[in-house]
């Protein structure tokens, strides 16, 4: 950050060009020749007279500038030598910028090592070389030298120890133009150092404005620290050509570098050519100040021709746009926003902003100040006296010119007692926020002279509040149990921001039903209200009066304290005992009635206004009860002998009509069956056994009489639900079993009451099961298997088929999985056309390799071997796949298809199916070893080296008339694999009231249908002949008409062209509405080339002219997929129009 405030050429990388224009200008304006030369030097980031020096450092580097990341110089590569004299601060060890491989380019590496030196030498590690280390550097190198200076305004310092300060002159600026509206062009460093044992406070810097100028070049005059930062605010120039600039404390032995800048006045337009300069002439402080005085440094040159960037500003969309109160602990409050724009001279970069918080809100009222550029967020710093909150944007954000930025603050409120203060975040004056122009490097500052330039909207601290009070969902309604205490009411959740708020008294009203009336009954007793951790907050109190039956309630008078944030609060109470089964309980409460609200920070009191009355949740009255019954899952089923803890029945325990939780300790059960056929029979709740070790039934009681399981731990049934147990068996033999609730009395207990509970015993059975030896698979092709497609050889991945398998009896844990080629189908025969032709082993040699899929895991791979019709491949799975008893397991079968061409194994038209042949696995009951066979059907996939895809065109307007009349339109796409030929188009055309003649097809490159293709023998792209005469008259039936090419045409791999039908329409004399149905014809069958059309002779056709016919003995669309090179008519790669995707096989 420093670079950019003490150099106003700093790294801007100034071209050659550039560094002309401002000497030329310093020359026009008289400047001498040494001058310009110590310019030349400087801005060329060579040493210059007067910022030498002499030390006992290495290869000591002559540093005029501030260098950062994009800075390119001489400077630049003698910082790289200095930096690598030190194995600590090392750029690198070898290759770019390691000893003798020094650039002049100051890159990432360069960074890195000044971070490193600057971290060693107590330095902020920012990677920028500013002027604190520029003073460290110089340190390094023996750095209490004398500098001389022969170029004008440099002036001589001599640093001397002594006394309890001592100022010395620093690394001078050089000598430039001061542009007008310029800001912080940087004149005069200095030092100061405390050499004593304690802090030390300066309490102003004077500075002398000096030189062929006058005071009116300024607007202000600041001083800087060593990161470029402003210390204070600036001053104007006094009577006597001075300026008392703010002050800083000093640490004990702590030394600071600072730089004294202008801020040149935007109006001083008659001053061209006058010499200024800014000499720091005292140090105002109580303590005793060594070193020589005064201090001069550059002398800058008033210019009124250069234009400098300019910022405007607006304010931003951020900004609250209007004063807003805000509470106690919110967060993230957005207090004040602004957009820049940058003009249209130079792009801008925004390295720092000084906010001024000027409302009543103490520092210890916010936190987490952070200025805002959109959605990024970069932290301040506070200054001393707690008022300006400084924001660093490390290397600077670019506002390119013409384009914005949105600045903005965000604060969190987190003060204690700070109700009714305030949050103002201002702007004071226009140099607080420093942007620098990218040509010229000046600092360049908004327009306005306001103090404050920018006001912020106020911020009002609120105190606590309550943004609701309500019923409570987390409290639903539910059973309660008489005569024991602790039953849920209600419940009701509070959300209060800000603060923390107490509240001394709290009434509640509870209504309840005709059921709560009769003499005796008395009221409801032992009312508390309780937190969400079941902490008592309230009470307990009881209800009063001579009836409880309605509309009665009592108050908690105990102070309770509600946290910010959401909370939950729940009434519980004890019924009397007496009162009717299901009878209901509201309770209801008005905030508004509560009293004594006061919030906990601000000590004020908080309002519950708009907190009117609300019910919470019914309550019902109800006894302790538990019904028993068997439920109806599992089915009645076959289950496989010697099965481990088979689930045999379910018993549920519905406690959902209880007022209170219910506890068992055993429960009876019946068995009917050989008893010694089931063994380690237990209970389970979910996956947890109930009754394990001595627990465990020895054995059973006799076929239909009661087995008790009592449970290792009593087992509590929670009022309002349903609990199911599975009943759970080894099993062996061949029999049958049903387990069964039957009269048999159950024992329970309330579990806050302890009273026993009159359990009711449904008489009911579970499934029958059957116990057979062993379980089974079927194995078929799903529904869901893929329908017959072309496909392009080289494929991967190609879904083959899915495969169904369904267990029976017991899950199966399947091993192997046998496949077979059994249902495929030869191509083009043996034969092969250019040494590419049809499968003689169907298909084994299309497949490259066969994958199995459990969903998207991969769990088996297969390969096919053979050559004959029993042609199968077997995989042993990788990942054994579990079939769930009685379930549908779909297996996936994918293929990597072979290549079709000279010398690959791909065959044209080959029709692969891959079916399932068997499978193997393992009974997870019974460990039985299972195989099954399986139904084959896989539609299959026929296999070309590319293929073509039909589409439908535009629609074709009613009532086409004239010559050339648009019949119908279509394209056809050629697959990525490959171009394809086309040799025959065949279409159907119907008419009523209308005759055709002249039928052509065309075809064109482009959808517009405007682009003819280059069809062999043709013009305009007609494909095939014309049909000049049509016989049906005004009603054509339906005859086929067949386009065709001797030489066929291609379609490129992945390229579409587009067919157009046309031909002279002419209605009927009488007509007024008239019809034309053209249809683009498939084939029914497949075929691997049409009747006749090989390598001796052509498709036999009656022909009306060349290229066309109406009738014909073969295949309707005849195409090629060019296996090995262009087909020609005699090769054998020409198929029909079966299954050619988007042409079905009656047309469209």
């Amino acid at each position: 950050m420093g670079a950019v405030a003490i150099a106003p050429v700093q790294a801007a990388g100034l071209t050659q060009t550039q560094i002309q224009s401002i000497t030329s200008l310093l020359a026009s304006f008289g400047a001498d020749a040494a001058t310009i030369a110590n310019v030349t030097a400087a801005l060329n980031g060579q040493a210059t007279p007067g910022t030498g020096g002499s030390g006992t450092g290495g290869a000591c580097p002559a540093l005029s500038r501030s260098l950062q990341m994009g800075s390119s110089g001489a400077d630049v590569k003698a910082l790289q030598v200095f930096l690598n004299g030190s194995a600590s601060t090392q750029i690198a060890v070898t290759g770019a910028g390691s000893p003798g491989s020094e650039s002049t380019y100051f890159g990432g590496l360069t960074k890195a090592a000044v971070v490193k030196f600057q971290a060693a030498n107590g330095v902020s590690a920012i990677g920028i070389v500013g002027p604190a280390t520029r003073a460290a550097i110089a340190a390094v190198c023996g750095g209490t030298g004398t500098g001389t200076g022969t170029g004008t305004g440099t002036g001589t310092g001599t640093g001397t120890t002594g006394g309890a300060i001592t100022v010395s002159a620093g690394a001078q600026p050089v000598n430039s133009l001061a542009p007008l509206g310029a800001t912080r062009v940087p004149f005069t460093t200095f030092t100061v150092t405390n050499n004593s044992n304690a802090a030390v406070t300066v309490n102003s810097v004077t500075v002398q404005r000096v030189g062929l100028g006058v005071d009116a070049n300024f607007s202000g005059v600041v001083l800087l620290d060593s990161n470029g930062l402003q210390t204070g605010t600036a001053k104007t120039l006094n009577s006597n050509h001075q300026a008392n600039l703010d002050g800083f404390t000093l640490a004990a032995g702590a030394s600071a570098s600072f730089t004294v800048a202008g801020n040149i006045s935007s109006t001083a337009t008659a001053n061209s050519g006058q010499v200024v300069a800014l000499q720091v002439v005292a140090i105002n402080t109580s303590a005793t100040v060594s070193g020589s005085l005064p201090i001069s440094g550059a002398s800058q040159t008033i210019n009124t021709t250069l234009t400098l960037g300019s910022v405007s500003t607006t304010t931003s969309s951020y900004d609250p746009g209007a004063a807003q109160t805000k509470n106690i602990g919110d967060s993230g409050v957005r207090v004040s926003g602004l957009r820049f724009t940058a003009g249209s001279a130079e792009d801008l970069k925004l390295y720092n902003v000084r906010w001024r918080q000027v409302g009543t809100a103490s520092a210890s009222d916010i936190a987490n100040v952070m200025t805002f550029v959109g959605d990024t967020g970069y932290p301040t710093t506070l200054s001393a006296d707690g008022k300006y909150y400084t924001t660093v944007f490390p290397g600077g954000l670019l506002i390119a010119k013409g384009n914005n930025i949105d600045l903005y603050t965000k604060v969190d409120l987190t003060g204690t007692n700070s109700a009714s203060r305030t949050v103002d975040f201002d702007i004071d004056k226009v140099t607080d926020i420093y942007f620098v122009g990218q040509t010229y490097g000046y600092g360049v500052a908004p327009s306005g002279t306001y103090t404050p330039w920018y006001t912020g909207y106020v911020t009002t601290i609120n105190a606590g509040s309550a943004t609701t009070i309500g019923k409570a969902i987390e409290v639903p309604a539910q059973n309660i149990a008489v005569n024991v205490p602790n039953q849920i009411l209600g419940g009701f959740a509070t959300e209060f921001k800000g603060e923390a708020v107490s509240v001394t008294s709290l009434p509640i009203t509870i209504a309840t039903s005709s059921g709560f009336t009769g003499a005796g009954l008395g009221c409801i007793t032992g009312i508390s209200l309780v937190d969400s951790n079941g902490v008592v907050v309230a009470g307990p109190v009881d209800e009063s009066g001579t009836t409880c039956d309605n509309a009665t309630g009592p108050t908690f008078t105990d102070t309770i304290t509600f946290p910010t944030g959401r909370h939950v609060w729940t009434i519980k109470g004890k019924i009397p005992s007496g009162v009717a089964n299901n009878s209901t309980v509201i309770v209801t409460t008005v905030p508004t009635s509560w009293s004594g609200v006061t919030g906990q920070t601000s000590g004020n009191t908080i309002s519950l206004t708009g907190n009117g009355s609300f019910a919470m949740n019914t309550m019902t009255v109800k006894a302790a009860s538990l019904t028993a019954v068997m439920a109806s899952q599992p089915t009645s089923q076959n289950i496989v002998t010697g099965g481990q803890k088979v689930l045999l029945g379910q018993v549920q325990l519905d406690a959902s009509q209880s007022g209170e939780d219910i506890r068992m300790s055993s429960i009876p059960l019946t068995q009917t069956g050989v008893i010694t056929e089931l063994t380690s029979c237990q209970l389970y709740n979910g996956s947890t056994a109930l009754n394990t070790g001595s627990n465990v039934p020895s054995a059973l009681a006799a076929t239909t009489e009661s087995t008790t399981f009592t449970f290792d731990n009593t087992l509590v049934i929670p009022k309002g639900t349903v609990m199911t147990l599975g009943i759970k068996c080894n099993v062996s033999g061949s029999g049958t079993h049903v387990w069964s609730v039957s009269t048999t009395a159950m024992t329970a207990t309330g579990v806050t009451s302890g009273a026993s509970v009159n359990v009711t015993e449904t008489a009911s059975s579970g499934g029958t099961m059957t116990i057979v030896s062993g379980g089974s698979v079927a194995l078929t092709v799903d529904s869901s298997s893929p329908s017959y497609k072309l496909v392009a050889a080289g494929t991967t991945g190609q879904v083959m088929g899915i495969f169904k398998l369904r267990a029976s009896n017991e899950a199966v844990s399947l091993t192997k999985l046998g496949l077979t080629l059994a249902g495929a189908a030869s191509g083009s025969g043996a034969t092969k056309s250019n040494a590419a032709g049809g499968s003689t082993n169907l298909g084994k040699d299309d497949l490259i390799q066969v994958y199995i899929y459990d969903g998207s895991t991969l769990v088996g791979t297969a390969t096919f071997t053979g050559g004959s019709a029993t042609t199968t491949a077997t995989s042993t799975l990788t990942t054994a796949v579990t079939l769930p008893k009685d379930t549908d397991k779909l297996l996936t079968i994918k293929a990597d298809l072979a290549q079709i061409g000279s010398s690959q194994s791909g065959g044209i038209g080959d029709v692969i199916k891959v079916d399932p042949l068997n499978s193997e696995g393992s009974g997870v009951s019974s460990s039985n070893t299972i195989k099954s066979g399986a139904t084959a059907g896989v539609a299959g996939v026929q296999m070309f080296k590319s293929y073509p895809i039909f589409a439908a065109g535009p629609a074709i307007a009613a009532n086409p008339n004239g010559t050339d009349a648009v019949l119908k339109n279509f394209s056809i796409k050629a697959n990525a694999a490959g171009p394809v030929g086309l040799y025959q188009i065949a279409v159907n055309i119907s008419t009523s009231s209308a005759v055709v003649t002249n039928l052509k097809l065309f075809a064109y490159t482009d959808s517009s249908y405007s682009s003819p293709a280059n069809v062999s023998g043709t013009t305009g792209g007609q494909f095939g002949g014309t049909a000049t005469f049509l016989a049906g008259g005004n009603d054509i039936a339906s005859p086929t008409v067949t386009f065709y090419q001797s030489t066929p045409l291609q379609i490129p791999a992945d390229s579409t062209m587009y067919f157009s039908v046309r031909g002279t329409i002419t209605p009927g004399s009488t007509a007024t509405n008239w019809t034309i149905t053209t249809t683009v014809l498939g084939d029914a069958a497949t075929s691997t080339a049409p009747d006749g059309f090989n390598a001796t002779s052509t498709p036999g056709r009656t022909s009306l002219v060349a290229g066309v016919a109406t009738t014909t003995s073969g295949p309707d669309f005849i195409w090629s997929d060019n296996a090995s090179t262009t087909a020609a008519t005699a090769d054998i790669d020409w198929f029909n129009g079966y299954y050619v995707q988007g042409l079905p096989s009656t047309g469209f």
